[in-house]
């Protein structure tokens, strides 16, 4: 019987290069191991799937990296190993409902119970229970340090292969937009529709994501409601997916049935104009915090707001979609290969202004170079007209 292949597979020089790199940072630090911990959703899933290229649906699962020897998978057994098996990366891989019980004796084996452990995700999403775990089991003799900055650090800034991984995403995203164009007319069901985007982006081998659409009066994005498209509508659909590879995209396009309102193409010309300055912000060197500073100066420009929001303008994207830097949250330095998503986030002191246009946003990940930023999907924004 013929065999499939998985599509989230690194090659062994990309396998050889992460373990390098975090290893040599580890040296740096003084840190003996990391304990790398993960659960199975989008946004922190990536960080046991860079080292291990184990992609995990549900439940936690954690990475035991030393300085010097083989690395240890410990999964929840509610996803079980089976899958694991399949990677053929990490060798020793195990289930268990006591993982701190297990690590302990992993790190004795190893001979560092009394090192210096480094905890991914101690920062943000390490269970309480697990880490109480990890304190009663080798805390006592091990110094347990948060590691969390250290990898994410690193895993921020792409190799050319995660570049092209991204890429192929992005391509996949616009070629389904472009199918999808054939079932967004007045008359549709939203929840049709956005299940057709579904059927597609899985055609095209995506792991996972959202479709999400926002019409008027523009309240929320919703996953599709049982309502019926109006040729009056100016509607705006979100992708958010992570490729076969497991890179992920956001992606935001806007449509309409003829010729919009003076209002909402003058909103439209803003928005291409603070995406712009956004992603011409984006450089070698840069603080990211200069990508708030090039929106701040387009929405002065124009009155508009969103100076004090705390909803994310941009992010960095990869393995997970949400990444550092956090834009505003977690400021960094910009490198260049990080990848980032952008979506200038606005506010509205007039609600009626909010229901008229509030929903029309731009989105794409953007690659920083030292000469601004280069956009992976589209090269610029088009508020598509499906009669035209």
């Amino acid at each position: 019987m013929a065999e499939g292949t998985l599509t989230h597979i690194s090659s062994p020089e990309e396998r050889e290069r992460r373990h390098r790199v975090l290893r040599q940072a580890m040296a740096g630090a003084g840190i003996d191991a990391m304990i790398i911990c993960s659960r199975g959703d989008e946004f922190v899933r990536g960080r046991v799937q860079y080292v291990s290229d184990i992609f995990q649906w549900a439940g936690w699962g954690m990475v035991v990296l030393p300085q010097k020897g083989e690395p240890t998978f410990i999964g929840d057994p509610l996803w079980g190993l089976s899958r694991v098996a399949l990677v053929n990366w990490i060798q020793d891989f195990r289930a268990t409902q006591t993982p701190a019980v297990e690590i302990a004796g992993i790190l004795s084996d190893h001979g560092i119970s009394n090192g210096t452990i480094g905890i991914v995700g101690l920062a943000d999403i390490t269970s309480a229970a697990h880490y109480m775990g990890f304190q009663e089991a080798f805390g006592k003799t091990a110094t347990l340090v948060d590691a969390t900055d250290i990898f994410d650090d690193i895993k921020a800034v792409k190799s050319d292969e995660e570049i092209e991984n991204l890429r192929e995403t992005s391509r996949i995203i616009a070629q389904v937009f472009r199918s999808l164009e054939g079932h967004i007319r007045p008359g549709a069901i939203e929840r049709d529709v956005l299940a057709e985007a579904h059927r597609l982006v899985r055609q095209h081998g995506c792991l996972d994501g959202i479709a999400q659409m926002s019409r008027q009066p523009y309240r929320a994005y919703t996953f599709g409601m049982d309502a019926e498209i109006e040729r009056d509508d100016v509607l705006c659909i979100d992708l958010e997916w992570g490729g076969p590879s497991g890179y992920w995209v956001e992606v935001r396009r806007t449509y309409s049935f003829g010729r919009p309102s003076d209002q909402i193409l003058r909103y439209w010309d803003t928005r291409i104009e603070t995406l712009d300055a956004c992603v011409d912000a984006m450089k070698t060197g840069a603080s990211s915090d200069e990508v708030l500073a090039a929106r701040d100066r387009v929405h002065r420009k124009y009155g508009q707001g969103g100076f004090d929001s705390v909803a994310y303008t941009a992010h960095g994207i990869g393995l997970d979609s949400h990444e550092v830097p956090w834009v505003p949250g977690k400021e960094r330095v910009m490198e260049t290969n990080m990848v980032i998503n952008l979506h200038p986030q606005i506010t509205f002191d007039d609600p009626a202004e909010s229901l008229a246009v509030g929903g029309i946003c731009v989105s794409d990940n953007v690659r920083v170079t030292p000469d601004g930023g280069e956009r992976l999907t589209y090269d610029q924004d088009e508020l598509v007209d499906l009669d035209a």
